[in-house]
Order: C-alpha cells, then sequence, then structure tokens
C-alpha cells in the first residue's frame, strides 16, 4: 500500500507506505515548488533503481566481478508512445556475452515487466 496525500500547496504530494516517506512534486515552470522527483521522474527512478537491483542480484549470483552498475534512464515519444532507454554502465571485467545476457536481464526486473506488459488501473472515488 503507498498513500499520496495532498493538500493546497501547488504541487507538493507527500507519499509514504508505512515505513518510508517522499514527497513528489512538479518543477516551478508546471506551478509545483520542485520540492521532490516529479511523478514521471519517480517512474523512471523506479525503472532505474529496479534494472541496478536486478542486476546486482543477478552478478552476485553468478558471481561475476562487478564493482559498480549505473542505469540511466531517459524517456521520448515514437509514434505517440513513451518509450523507455536505459544506459547501462558497469564496473568490472566482463565479456561481450556477459553484458549481452545483462541486458536480457535488464529487461526481466518487476518494473520493466509493469511497463512492458501494461495493467489495468481501477479508479473509485469515495
Amino acid at each position: 500500500m503507498v498513500k499520496a496525500t495532498i493538500n493546497k500547496e501547488h504541487y507538493a504530494c507527500s507519499v509514504s507506505n508505512g515505513s518510508h516517506d517522499i514527497i513528489v512534486d512538479e518543477p516551478v515552470e508546471l506551478g509545483g515548488t520542485h520540492k521532490g522527483f516529479a511523478p514521471k521522474g519517480l517512474l523512471m527512478a523506479s525503472l532505474a533503481s529496479c534494472v541496478a537491483i536486478t542486476l546486482r542480484m543477478y552478478v552476485d549470483r553468478k558471481e561475476w566481478p562487478v564493482d559498480k552498475i549505473e542505469v540511466v534512464v531517459n524517456t521520448d515519444t515514437e509514434n505517440g508512445e513513451m518509450v523507455f532507454f536505459e544506459e547501462i554502465t558497469c564496473t568490472g571485467q566482463l565479456t561481450e556475452e556477459q553484458k549481452s545476457r545483462l541486458e536480457d536481464i535488464a529487461g526481466k526486473c518487476p518494473v520493466s515487466k509493469i511497463l512492458t506488459v501494461g495493467h489495468e488501473v481501477r479508479s473509485k472515488v469515495l
């Protein structure tokens, strides 16, 4: 469960999962106060961190020599659809075959699966 609460301050929104709290906001040029990630940026952060964690789990299990994993996510629109672009940098000695395998594994993280398969969202105002 995640709960978002917004009061009258445009558009700072407090978000909590019961254990952790963050602020989500819009940038000043969109009328916000820029106190935190914009919703789209938070989605991109979810994808980047999920890919990084998934790859770390995989390389640790395989005992590959990777010291650091960085994932940069950008978006663009192609044919009216949002496309996510991931640039993954692994610091360590990897073969081309290992790098290719990591590209496959990146697409298997839970957030990647949600974004590529799509899911129904049902809203109900109480």
